[in-house]
């Protein structure tokens, strides 16, 4: 009994952290492949304004984007101007100060941002923000 506590004793004991590295690195992967996936927006050429302000509260906000052609697009799909009504009305329902981000190409007509606004007014949204580069 002696000689196995002596030979325990004398024995190094090694912790393998090959499969804790393997875990690091697929955790790396994953988030460069889904921030990767999340930052992907309609391109649109946002016009600059000497006076822009970078909202501090980005939470909640209701994203239209325009671009010079003049189609609407709701996240990735392309929607008419009552298709946009039909898709804010659910979140007015969830949430009645919802605040709506239209990023308009710098070469759309202003007829087309006319029409949004309008749509927006008659479902009752009314908080709404152009975006626009700070200079």
């Amino acid at each position: 009994m002696a000689d196995l506590e002596l030979a325990l004793d004398d024995e190094e004991i090694e912790i393998d952290m090959s499969p804790m590295i393997d875990m690091v690195f697929l955790l790396l992967i994953f988030f460069v492949v889904a921030s990767a996936v999340v930052d992907k927006k309609v391109q649109v050429d946002v016009p600059e304004a000497h006076y822009a302000k970078v909202p501090e509260d980005e939470t909640g906000r209701f994203l239209i984007s325009v671009d010079k052609a003049g189609s609407i697009y709701v996240g990735h799909d392309v929607v008419s101007v009552e298709e946009l009504k039909e898709r804010l009305l659910p979140e007015l329902e969830f949430n009645p100060k919802v605040r709506v981000v239209i990023r308009s190409d710098r070469m759309t007509r202003h007829k087309v941002n006319e029409e949004i606004m309008e749509a927006c007014a008659e479902v009752g949204a009314s908080d709404l923000i152009f975006s626009a580069f700070e200079l």
